[in-house]
């Protein structure tokens, strides 16, 4: 990678040629996407971008960081039924509006009714733990009151995928946002689910769940 240009877009390198690449991720990552990082693209055809980042070379294997390739991961493992803290809820609808938000899934579970979980990508990672948020985030905070109030009458989960390839758990990270830190530990007060996911890119560019389950800690 050559430079950032701005949050979403990078100007990188390859074949000779420079050219721009969207970052499908709203997080800083500064400590994947700096100059010199070495990134996997995929091409696109149109936009104002020639390629999207999908994943960072790291020392030890690829982090995934394209946030669209993680929930699609995650849906196939859903759909696989290889979540195994999801049964008998099932992914029914996505982008679904609740309350003038929009929370990513609806979830559906005969005798039961309707949950809701929201995805959040942790590629931030250190000390061994994905990280979420990486920096301030408002729209972090709304989603996690929300899925506190959804608590009250509906099963409520909040999910982290943690992408870095030596990861053995997920924590708030508190020097990102601490109000978000503090806001999942009284979501799970209230009855909020916070579960983590491992989902990892390999060297031959497959994506594969590493851990189902991951432990969180709050």
């Amino acid at each position: 990678m050559v430079k950032r240009l701005s949050r979403v877009t990078v100007l990188i390198e390859y074949g000779g040629k420079r050219f721009k690449a969207q970052i499908r991720n709203t997080g800083r990552l500064l400590d994947l996407i700096y100059p010199g990082s070495d990134v996997l693209i995929q091409f696109r055809y149109g936009g104002i971008t020639r390629a999207s980042i999908v994943g960072v070379k790291v020392a030890t294997g690829v982090v995934l960081v394209d946030t669209y390739l993680q929930a699609k991961s995650f849906e196939i493992a859903c759909s696989l039924n290889k979540i195994s803290w999801l049964p008998p809820y099932q992914i029914m609808r996505k982008e679904v509006r609740v309350k003038c938000s929009r929370i990513d899934y609806e979830l559906y579970a005969e005798g039961l009714g309707k949950g809701y979980l929201e995805l959040k990508s942790a590629a931030y990672f250190s000390d061994g733990y994905a990280m979420y948020p990486d920096s301030p985030t408002l729209r972090g905070r709304r989603h996690i009151l929300l899925m506190k109030e959804l608590a009250r009458s509906a099963r409520s989960i909040i999910t982290f995928v943690a992408t870095h390839p030596l990861t053995i758990g997920f924590k708030p990270c508190e020097s990102g946002d601490a109000i978000v830190a503090k806001l999942l530990r009284d979501a799970k007060l209230h009855g909020v689910e916070l579960r983590a996911v491992k989902i990892c890119m390999t060297d031959e560019n497959t994506i594969v769940l590493d851990d189902d389950n991951l432990p969180v800690y709050v």
